[in-house]
C-alpha cells in the first residue's frame, strides 16, 4: 500500500502563506505515519516541487524543503524510459494534465497506486485513484 505525493501538497507545506497550508501540514503527517502507506515521489516531483517552492518562496526555504524530502521516510524513484513512455502517449491525449501530471498518472498506474495526495482538481477526474486533498 503507497500514496503518491505531489509537489502541490509539498508547496503548500513548506508556505505558510499558501490557501492550503493546514490542510497539507495534516496530509504530511498523515503520510509520516503511514496511515496510506509508503509515501511515494519521482524525480520529476522533486523537480518541480524545488522549482515551484524557488518561485513561492526563497532559495532557503526550497532548500530545507528538498532535504526534509531526501531525508524523510518519503520514498522516491526515477521516472524510467516506460513510464516516460506512457506518459507521453497520455500527454498527447486530449486532456488537462500537464507533462509531469501525465508522468505520475503513468506511474501510479504502472506500480498499482491508487491514492493520491494532491490539490491538483484534475485528479479528480481520474475514476481509479483516490485524491486526498484534505
Amino acid at each position: 500500500m503507497a500514496i503518491f505525493i505531489d509537489s502541490s501538497v509539498f508547496c503548500a507545506y513548506t508556505n505558510s502563506r499558501d490557501v492550503h497550508h493546514s490542510k497539507a501540514m495534516s496530509i504530511m503527517q498523515e503520510v509520516v505515519s503511514e496511515k496510506y502507506g509508503s509515501g511515494i515521489i519521482t524525480d520529476y516531483i522533486f523537480d518541480e516541487t524545488m522549482t515551484i517552492a524557488l518561485r513561492r518562496t526563497n532559495k532557503e526555504v526550497a532548500a530545507e524543503l528538498g532535504k526534509f524530502m531526501l531525508n524523510s521516510e518519503i520514498l522516491m524513484a526515477k521516472i524510467t524510459p516506460l513510464i516516460f513512455q506512457k506518459a507521453w502517449e497520455l500527454f498527447q491525449k486530449p486532456n488537462e494534465f500537464s507533462f509531469t501530471d501525465c508522468t505520475i498518472i503513468a506511474f501510479m498506474e504502472i506500480f498499482g497506486i491508487d491514492k493520491i495526495a494532491t490539490f491538483d482538481k484534475e485528479f479528480k477526474k481520474q475514476k481509479n485513484f483516490m485524491v486526498i486533498d484534505s
